[in-house]
């Protein structure tokens, strides 16, 4: 008997979300969610940039966070257990990098959300065996960027990285 791991994962977490109480550069975060979609049902390369611009362009501005960072982190720790493109899969792991390498935008830290970087770091390390899992790909290293930022254990960073390179 073969058991079916369900698909949507990342549908559900983008539809739990009150995008409407979340900002992104310039105001609401209306449009995240389609973009979020777009990114995760991308087949092609210009479609997975096209969606990861409207993202990146709004939720992590140069490394300058919006509140809407926050829920992305979960969607896209969940688009990892859904079947991508290779070229969303990218995307995905490079937005998520852009995010756990981000602190607060000025206007977030007026809004007392000065905490955004370190909660959307702790939002990523719920995931953290779907970046490990990354290492053994093409993406390794932007899974070792963001695990730099996340991993709370060095010593199992060093090991896993170790392990993949093939020196034990």
């Amino acid at each position: 008997m073969t058991s079916r791991v369900p698909r949507g994962f990342a549908a559900v977490e983008i539809d739990r979300v009150d995008w409407a109480a979340f900002r992104v550069l310039g105001g609401g975060a209306h449009e995240v969610p389609e973009a979020l979609r777009r990114l995760v049902a991308a087949r092609s390369e210009d479609e997975a940039w096209e969606a990861y611009w409207r993202l990146e362009n709004a939720v992590v501005v140069q490394g300058a966070l919006h509140s809407a960072a926050l829920p992305a982190v979960g969607v896209l720790l969940a688009a990892l257990l859904d079947e991508l493109s290779a070229d969303a899969r990218d995307l995905v792991l490079e937005l998520l990098r852009q995010i756990t390498a981000g602190e607060a935008d000025g206007d977030e830290v007026a809004c007392g959300n000065g905490d955004l970087g370190p909660r959307c770091r702790d939002a990523a390390r719920k995931g953290l065996w779907l970046l490990y899992r990354e290492l053994g790909t093409r993406r390794r290293e932007t899974a070792e960027a963001i695990l730099e930022r996340v991993e709370d254990d060095p010593v199992r960073l060093a090991a896993y990285r170790e392990r993949v390179r093939g020196r034990t």
